[in-house]
């Protein structure tokens, strides 16, 4: 009897604190539910309807996003979004892992550098975009003036679709790479120094130690880096927004820009909320996959 009534006390603590778990949770629950839940519901609401600025019109299906995908500046707003999120993290990436295997190792000044590093990073999309339309302003920028002393031409970049293009994912590449810098300094502490060493013995080159020894320790934080790069530069605004505008000539133009130009410019939220929706699904399609990914690699 004694052990039977031990454990109905511990039910009915265990019970206790489990109700004061999901008491303590609830804020952060409603608090997720009101700012991405109920948004996302009514954005979709939205979109199946014609919308006169705020108002809800009639119930029109699909419309809006067979008008978006149909149209020639809707799939020019995708292959954008595509190029300038493929182009930024095929740079960002190895960018990032070259330094972070550069500190890694015992140079002189180590300790600043890696604080120094991280300074882009702080900087506001809005600074950075500012900081970036000064250094390519065709009249006064310091990269236009070097160039015209190498190449002897005088080049607009924001002016000619591929170098706005170019330049606004060098911008973006600017302050975003310390966030894989950082990952990768962190994933490289874990690597075994008696492993490289061994390598070292067997007369192993410096690729081999990499491919053999060190990538399959940075595997899992690689390709985490590479899901946080990917979304955040899918889902970015500001810095096309302030920097190039989405010109020249629509060569910018992403889908973030097309939502915030349909829905505070023009104040059509119906074909904002249905770009809006596009993205949203897009960004569930590539976290599934990142996660079966992840689910699917072995953990060091």
């Amino acid at each position: 009897m004694d052990v039977i009534t031990r454990l109905r006390k511990r039910r009915r603590g265990g019970s206790g604190r489990n109700m004061l778990a999901l008491a303590l949770l609830l804020p952060a629950l409603l608090y997720v539910l009101a700012v991405t839940f109920y948004p996302a519901l009514y954005a979709l609401q939205v979109s199946l309807h014609d919308t006169t600025y705020f108002t809800i019109g009639r119930f029109v299906g699909l419309k809006h996003y067979l008008r978006f995908l149909s149209e020639p500046d809707g799939r020019n707003n995708i292959l954008r979004s595509l190029i300038y999120m493929g182009a930024s993290v095929a740079i960002a990436l190895p960018l990032g892992l070259f330094l972070a295997m550069l500190l890694n190792k015992p140079i002189r000044f180590r300790v600043f550098f890696r604080g120094a590093i991280i300074v882009p990073w702080l900087i506001s999309q809005i600074a950075t975009a500012l900081l970036w339309g000064w250094l390519v302003n065709p009249q006064y920028g310091p990269i236009p003036y070097l160039l015209l002393q190498v190449s002897g031409v005088q080049l607009g970049l924001l002016a000619d679709p591929y170098q706005a293009m170019a330049t606004l994912v060098a911008a973006n590449v600017w302050r975003s790479f310390p966030l894989p810098t950082l990952l990768f300094l962190a994933a490289l502490q874990a690597v075994p120094q008696d492993m490289l060493d061994a390598a070292v013995v067997d007369g192993a080159t410096g690729l081999r130690r990499f491919w053999y020894v060190i990538f399959p320790v940075i595997r899992n934080t690689a390709l985490i880096a590479f899901i946080l790069l990917t979304l955040h530069y899918f889902n970015m605004v500001t810095l096309p927004l302030v920097l190039t505008g989405g010109g020249p000539v629509g060569a910018t133009d992403v889908m973030t820009l097309r939502i915030f130009r349909e829905g505070f410019s023009f104040y059509r939220l119906d074909i904002a909320s249905a770009v809006a929706m596009v993205v949203f699904a897009l960004n569930i399609v590539f976290s599934l996959v990142y996660v079966k990914i992840l689910r699917a690699e072995p953990l060091y």
